[in-house]
């Protein structure tokens, strides 16, 4: 049987075209040898693509080696040229629709894209470990495997391959955030959007910005993400939180989205537990391991933007209904669920890598605005390795409802070495958003393993303290009401800096 376009490549059958991108189309092969279908990328002819797609493509090939061994990233098995001098890549075949097609006419429930954000949020938080960003996280580019997993695809212009952002052609508007459209390097907070905007696309049928019968131009789209308000979802099974923590992760300002992909992938695991559903595992490769990606194909979507992700899988994920202080002591739960949003702790799913191996180095999005990332450790987990002890003394506060003060105390390691404190929390800012104000704040000599503890009050409510690694905090608070937080920042043999309060009125 002869497959117009597809090459001929020895070891392999072509049966069928399943797909077809701006620079590549993709086939089916039967490969002969151990004999399984697999998915074939390849690049057309030279009269129709330019050196920027061929480059694009070898930086797709070499992103998705990195990655290639994440369960939810589709896996490249083999790279070479055919015998017409057009570059290929032999890929893990994935025989269901892509979520987009599946939205289409399939009806998410909030279980399954919860799971779906979860798995597809750890492969871009591995990839982001090994200095990766996606920048083309759609619905479109998650593919369905034959056990009805996700596997993200399409690295074609991943942000550490070489591929200049001037460079990556094909911007996916209703999934893109309004920094996309402007001159900013995109970085780790672009890919935060995209993803909350593909979960949000789950559940809703549609893009976060798209009108139903409505205006969906290109113009049209872009106005909406750069200047209109979320619309809501919609849907009354769809819970408060789930609501509120997809409004932030699509902030149009990329600061009040959550700092990282994995902050985002906790609160999506606190409303997992919040609603008694099965934990969904974070299934993240060790910070010391390269990370490696897998497979990869291109949809006939017509908008669209690219960069990596990538992860490693385990087992599942511990997860506590409420989380607890260094101390061990568990805070008084909220009296409404809806309040606040604390993190879980979380034992996340590591695969460790083999002796000898080195590790990746990631440079913060400052630093490194196209590729960097900075990814904190467990402190609280070190701690008890080591014996350190910490006793905490929590106090109400005043001035209507201020946030409780914090004192801790650190015994010295086995040696006695003194470390010093994080410098003190600076810049703290409360914003007034969706359901409730968004606390942010920095500390400029922040290192990986540090945290941070956050109580807050809610107008005469009760000081309700919450651990987070993340630099941001939402508080859930109705209009009318006053909200204080007071942030405390700790690291492992380190005495706390001082705290550091701000209050909001809502």
């Amino acid at each position: 049987m002869t497959v117009p376009m597809a090459p001929s490549i020895p070891g392999y059958t072509a049966l069928s075209q399943i797909g077809s991108g701006g620079y590549a189309d993709v086939f089916l092969y039967e490969q002969q040898m151990p004999l399984r279908q697999v998915a074939v990328k390849v690049l057309k002819p030279s009269s129709l693509v330019g050196d920027v797609q061929r480059r694009q493509f070898t930086a797709e090939a070499n992103s998705m080696a990195k990655v290639s061994t994440h369960p939810f990233i589709v896996s490249i098995f083999h790279a070479d040229i055919a015998a017409d001098g057009r570059p290929y890549l032999v890929m893990e075949y994935y025989p269901g629709d892509n979520y987009l097609k599946r939205a289409r006419h399939e009806h998410f429930g909030v279980p399954e894209a919860l799971r779906a954000g979860i798995q597809i949020g750890s492969a871009i938080e591995t990839a982001h470990r090994a200095g990766i960003l996606h920048r083309d996280i759609k619905p479109a580019n998650v593919l369905t495997s034959e056990f009805r997993r996700p596997g993200l695809t399409d690295f074609g212009i991943a942000a550490a391959t070489g591929v200049d952002a001037e460079e990556a052609s094909g911007i996916s508007i209703p999934w893109s955030p309004p920094e996309a459209f402007g001159d900013a390097d995109l970085g780790i907070a672009a890919d935060v959007y995209s993803l909350a905007a593909t979960v949000y696309h789950l559940l809703a049928g549609r893009s976060p910005y798209e009108v139903p019968g409505g205006d969906n131009s290109a113009l049209a789209l872009i106005s909406r993400i750069e200047r209109g308000k979320l619309p809501s979802l919609g849907r009354p099974d769809i819970p408060l939180a789930l609501e509120r923590v997809l409004a932030q992760a699509l902030s149009a300002r990329p600061e009040q989205r959550p700092a990282r992909v994995v902050d985002l992938l906790r609160h999506l695991q606190s409303i997992e537990s919040a609603e008694r559903l099965s934990v969904t595992p974070l299934e993240l490769a060790d910070d010391t391991a390269p990370v490696r990606q897998r497979s990869t194909s291109d949809d006939d979507d017509a908008t669209r933007v690219n960069r990596v992700s990538q992860i490693e899988a385990q087992g599942p994920v511990a997860i506590a209904s409420v989380p607890t202080s260094p101390t061990g002591v568990v805070p008084q739960a909220p009296r409404n669920r809806e309040r606040m949003l604390p993190e879980p702790e979380v034992v996340d799913t590591v695969h460790r890598p083999a002796a000898g191996v080195a590790g990746n180095t990631l440079a913060h999005d400052s630093q490194r605005p196209k590729r960097g990332l900075v990814i904190g450790g467990s402190a609280a987990g070190l701690m008890a390795v080591l014996g350190v002890t910490a006793a905490f003394t929590l106090g109400g506060g005043s001035d209507g409802g201020g946030g409780a003060t914090t004192t801790a105390s650190f015994g010295a390691g086995e040696q006695g070495n003194a470390v010093l404190r994080p410098e003190p929390v600076q810049a703290l800012v409360g914003t007034v958003g969706v359901g409730g104000v968004n606390f942010n704040w920095t500390v400029p000599d922040a290192e990986s393993g540090d945290f941070y503890e956050v109580t807050a009050t809610v107008s005469e409510g009760e000081a309700l303290t919450s651990k987070t690694s993340s630099t941001s905090y939402f508080v859930d608070a109705p209009a009318g009401g006053r909200v204080c937080a007071s942030i405390v920042a700790f690291r492992s043999f380190a005495t706390p800096s001082v705290a550091v309060e701000e209050c909001v009125d809502v």
